[in-house]
């Protein structure tokens, strides 16, 4: 929802030209693509080391959520660069791939913070994630079929939940540590509208073809 009211602005352009000047012909997407799963792991070991080294904790707390906000806007910029050097299938794939890897890890590792009181919750919203990526894929396969062009590849059917809305509540879920249990069981609500807002995108699209 926010990367679509961002999509157009002037402010994503200026963004977007400034990193094309800073780095456009430096790295390529797919190296950046790489870098951010590399932090996102960091991220995740960062976070489950806390709940270890209790006497560190405000330490590794700190380097895992540093980890994950530099693991996000890498994940900007390989967009950014792909879009400029045109984008390719797998590079779509290794993006799509290495951002949910992430997720997932650093929800692991959250719930292994605490997980006698974080399990429950913490099932719910893999469960819901892997709903939402079988309907996304899903959509996107009968797309295909009917043979729909999109300049990156992938369709992205929007929704409650994108990649801004997710890095937000696992930032808010990392520093509330108190609050995890309720906000992990928001993620988990949240994920399962957007399920919902792309079936609902799905049957308007398919519900009268064969």
């Amino acid at each position: 929802m926010i990367d679509k009211l961002l999509s157009d602005t002037k402010l994503k352009q200026s963004f977007d030209k400034c990193i094309l000047k800073l780095i456009g012909n430096k790295i390529s997407a797919n190296q950046l693509t790489i870098a951010g799963l590399i932090l996102g792991f960091l991220s995740a070991v960062s976070i489950f080391l806390s709940s270890i080294f209790i006497n560190y904790f405000f330490i590794f707390l700190v380097l895992g959520i540093t980890f994950m906000v530099l693991s996000f806007f890498i994940d900007l910029f390989d967009g950014i660069i792909a879009r400029f050097d045109n984008p390719t299938i797998f590079g779509g794939i290794l993006d799509m791939t290495c951002d949910r890897t992430v997720e997932v890890s650093i929800i692991i590792a959250i719930i292994l913070t605490d997980p006698s009181n974080l399990v429950i919750p913490g099932i719910f919203v893999l469960g819901s994630i892997v709903l939402c990526i079988t309907v996304f894929l899903s959509v996107g396969h009968a797309l295909n079929e009917e043979e729909i062009e999109n300049q990156k590849f992938i369709f992205y059917s929007t929704g409650l939940m994108e990649r801004s809305e997710t890095f937000l509540i696992l930032l808010i879920t990392i520093i509330l540590i108190n609050f995890r249990f309720i906000l992990l069981t928001l993620f988990s609500i949240l994920t399962s509208i957007t399920t919902i807002q792309r079936i609902g995108f799905a049957y308007k699209k398919f519900h009268k073809k064969k």
